[in-house]
């Protein structure tokens, strides 16, 4: 099966609605078709946005994970207390994976939870993660560079849809990262 067949077996089985499935689909093809490796900060920053438009609460979550003996920082989405996390399987490692895509919680492939433990005290986050964490969130979405009209151009993608660019940068203008650690 294909990663986005994958995708969309793991969200009917959550047993939520297709507009999720496709916006994880949107935005694992745009990954792909990108190379937006190790690009979490950025992918679950267009998530987040295009999950709120569709009418969710999802929850922008940044710190550090374990995974494979190593520590290191890392963002994700968690959607009514499940993890959403489709970077984790296009890492700064040439692309190389540290796990399948993540989908409520469960990993796409093997239908079990993650191996890699989310929010894990270590270090504390540190270099580019804090400069992330620090940035005013529309800052964040607008200097994004590469990218037509920074992030805001990303959701548009996701949703499939033109989207009112200064009406998203004053609505999400005091959204804030939460710092997850167990």
């Amino acid at each position: 099966m294909s990663t986005g067949d994958l995708i969309r077996a793991a969200v009917q089985n959550a047993g939520c609605k297709e507009d999720i499935t496709n916006v994880l689909c949107n935005l694992n093809e745009y990954m792909k078709w990108k190379q937006w490796w190790g690009a979490c900060h950025a992918s679950c920053s267009a998530l987040y946005v295009a999950l709120s438009e569709l009418g969710y609460s999802p929850k922008l979550c940044i710190g550090e994970m374990l995974g494979q003996g190593l520590y290191f920082d890392h963002s994700w989405i968690e959607l009514d207390g499940q993890i959403l996390d489709i970077a984790i399987s296009m890492t700064l490692l040439g692309g190389a994976p540290v796990s399948e895509p993540i989908v409520f919680g469960k990993n796409i492939r093997s239908g079990k939870e993650p191996v890699i433990k989310y929010g894990v005290p270590g270090r504390g986050i540190e270099g580019e993660t804090l400069v992330v964490n620090s940035l005013p969130f529309v800052d964040y979405m607008d200097g994004f560079p590469d990218e037509k009209n920074g992030l805001w151009g990303v959701v548009q993608e996701l949703l499939g849809r033109k989207v009112d660019i200064p009406d998203l940068r004053e609505k999400y203008k005091d959204v804030k990262r939460a710092i997850v650690r167990e």
